[in-house]
Formats: C-alpha cells, structure tokens, sequence
C-alpha cells in the first residue's frame, strides 16, 4: 500500500506524458493551422510558466520552462538538418548529455525561491555552461566535434538516433532523477522528474513528425501544474506536519452541505513537554502525531488546526461511527513509542521516520484526546460545530485524557 501511494503523485504528469505518446503516434496527419499552432504552442505556455515563476518566485519552475524552452529552441534551430552536419552532431551530443544534467540539477536543489544563494549558483552554472559550449564551438569546432563523435557519433538504433555512450549516460541522469523523485516524493517532486523525461524522449525518437513541439508542450504543462501545486502548498499546506491547513480546512467545510462529523484532536501536556524537552523535539512530536492522524480510516480527512491542535471531517458520518476510527487513531498514537533523539538526528528523516532511530536517551509515550461533535438540526454552521467538539474536547481532557468524547 505504502509503495503504492508513493508513486500515485507520477499519474498526473504520467498521464500528461501518455497524451503526448498518442500524439507523436498520430503526428504524421498533422498539417495546416495545427501544425502551426503546435510549433508556436510552446513560447505561449512558456511565456505563462515565466510569469507564474516570477510572479510567485519559483526557482523550479523558471529553470524547468527556460531548459525546456531552450531545449526546443536548439531542436527547431539545429536539429531539422542532416545529423551529419558538424554543428548538428555538437548540438545533439550537448541536449542529451547536458540537458537532463541541468534539469537533474534543478531538481536536486531546494525550492527557495528566485534570488537565494542556491538559485544563484544554478544560473551561474547554466550560463556559463552555456557560455563555453559556444566558445568552445567557435575557438577549435571541428576538432571538438571530431573528440565527440569518438565516444557520441549518433547512430540508429530501431528509429533512435542516438549513441550507445549518449544513451547510456541520459538514462543514468534519468534513473538519477528517478531516485530523487522516489526518496523526495510528492506530486512536485514527480512533475520534476516528468519534465526530465519529456526533455529526453523527443531527442531518442527524432525522426518523428511534431515530437519536439509535442513533448514541448508536455513538458511545459507538467512544469506549470507543478508550479501551480507548489503554490497550492505554500498556501494551504503546514510546512512541518505536510497536513492541509486551517485555510483549507475552513474552505472545505463551506463547500460541504450534507451530513458530516468533525473531530478535534490536542496532543497531552504538550506545553510541558516542549518546556522539558525544547521545541525541537515539540516539533518532531508534532510530525509523528500527524503521520498517525493521516492514517484514519474511514473517510477522514485530516487539517493542522494550529499548535498542538488537528481536525478532521468524517463527510456523511454521524459522530458515533466516526468515533469507532478516532478510537484507533488514538489507540496508534498511544502505542507509538517516541524516542528523544540526538540533537543532531532531530532535522532528519520523513514526518513517519520522525521518533525512531538515532541516539536515544530516553523514550516517552505520547497521548492524545479528542472531542467530536457532528452536523445537525440545532448545529448547522462551521463555526457551531467546531465549538460544540471543542466542548468535547475539554470534556476529554477532564476525564482523564488519551479518550474520546462526543459531544
């Protein structure tokens, strides 16, 4: 189940991808105002990816639509000429060895926005990268040319035009990314790895009609829906549990008009806990805890309240039935051991790896109570209901905590 909800954030941009395939395999009846729009289709979407990038400081998203842009821009200047033109050898060799690496770069890099020091150094790198490809070419090209085509002359291979040793090192670059993608994880870091293959494809297969444009256009479109997600996190996501926020928690409820529950959840004597053992050690507890929430069954959805509080929605659940699942929710949490952890263990690891491992010195047993309360005749807005299962909750804490009340 776990590996299976690790790559469910590939189908969207996969799906993306798929379109493209069937495209390409219908490409050669492209003719007239479509042909025309698809090769122009690119610089439009790119013009879009450029704005959103600038106008919501996207590192990510301005050097995945400038790569894949350029990309194009050498595959329409270039690469419509006989493959066995000098300058058309140095510009193939360059895309499918280059290309992927910057992309790889990019996605290896932290998301910190437009003129931190790391994005610096990437457009550093990708200029003058650039900047000696051209010099190069210019000072000594057909001496530099014959050096490449030693270990990169293109050959065919089945309709590809590619080397062995220009294939072998792209798909290595693409397993790097792969792998990045795998342990990163998330729909963002997928769109990444997607824009990485996009690039590439068209540079395998370059006989076929449209391919650069189309998978252009794919890899543009996976670039702005993950820059789009990445903003949509930003928003609505809590940075240290991954958990939606009190921002989108309030969105969802307005949008729900049937029959619902909703729980509130406070972890036990947090505030002592953060004043014995420093907020450091508070937050890893709070990364646990949400890790164990997230695995409600039956429908739950769960929200980052604010501190150590959480809620969650059981949409067209009465609240004796969502109460059978926060029970388990509980029962988890409380037979979690947590593990004080070496201070210099504590930023490291996933919200679920969060209180295992490392040097421990002690272990603590952490305990939650919940109030839950649900949707009725006398009871019908948000703000009642929330209220009416913070009630619950107090009353939860009264009895003695690490319980369940319904109120």
């Amino acid at each position: 189940m776990l590996q299976r909800q690790r790559f469910t954030p590939l189908l969207p941009s996969g799906f993306i991808l798929l379109l493209a395939g069937l495209a390409c395999a219908f490409s050669a009846r492209i003719s007239g105002d479509w042909a025309m729009a698809i090769s122009w289709l690119p610089y439009a979407l790119a013009a879009v990816g450029l704005w959103l990038a600038i106008q919501f400081s996207k590192r990510q998203l301005l050097l995945s639509v400038v790569l894949t842009l350029a990309g194009y821009l050498l595959v329409q200047s270039f690469l419509q000429r006989p493959i066995s033109e000098p300058l058309v050898r140095y510009v193939y060799t360059l895309l499918i060895l280059a290309l992927p690496l910057a992309l790889l770069l990019n996605q290896l890099a932290m998301e910190r926005g437009l003129s931190h020091p790391n994005a610096m150094t990437l457009y550093s790198l990708v200029v003058l990268g650039f900047l000696v490809a051209v010099v190069s070419y210019l000072m000594q090209g057909q001496a530099l040319v014959a050096s490449l085509d030693a270990y990169f002359a293109p050959r065919g291979y089945d309709g590809m035009v590619i080397s062995t040793n220009g294939l072998v090192l792209s798909l290595l670059l693409l397993l790097a990314s792969f792998i990045t993608f795998f342990f990163q994880k998330g729909t963002i870091a997928a769109g990444l790895f997607c824009v990485v293959l996009a690039n590439l494809l068209p540079l395998y297969f370059l006989d076929v009609p449209f391919i650069s444009s189309i998978f252009a256009i794919a890899a543009l479109v996976i670039a702005l829906l993950t820059g789009i997600k990445n903003s949509h996190d930003l928003a609505y996501r809590d940075a240290l549990t991954g958990l939606n926020g009190r921002r989108k928690l309030f969105e969802r409820l307005a949008g729900m008009s049937r029959h619902y529950s909703l729980a509130m959840l406070d972890i036990d004597h947090f505030k002592s806990f953060n004043d014995t053992y420093g907020h450091d050690v508070g937050d890893d507890v709070l990364a646990m805890v949400a890790s164990k929430i997230a695995q409600v069954k039956g429908g739950g959805e769960v929200f980052r309240y604010g501190g150590e509080e959480f809620t969650l929605i059981f949409p067209g659940m009465g609240a004796s039935d969502a109460q059978t699942h926060l029970n388990d929710v509980r029962e988890l949490i409380a037979t979690t051991p947590f593990v004080i952890r070496d201070k210099t263990k504590r930023k490291q690891g996933t919200a679920e790896q969060r209180g295992k491992g490392g040097k421990s010195t002690k272990t603590v047993q952490i305990t939650v109570s919940i109030g839950v309360s649900e949707k009725d005749k006398g009871q019908e807005l948000p703000e009642q209901i929330i209220k009416a299962a913070d009630k619950a909750l107090y009353k939860a804490k009264k009895q003695g905590r690490n319980c369940v009340v319904a109120g």
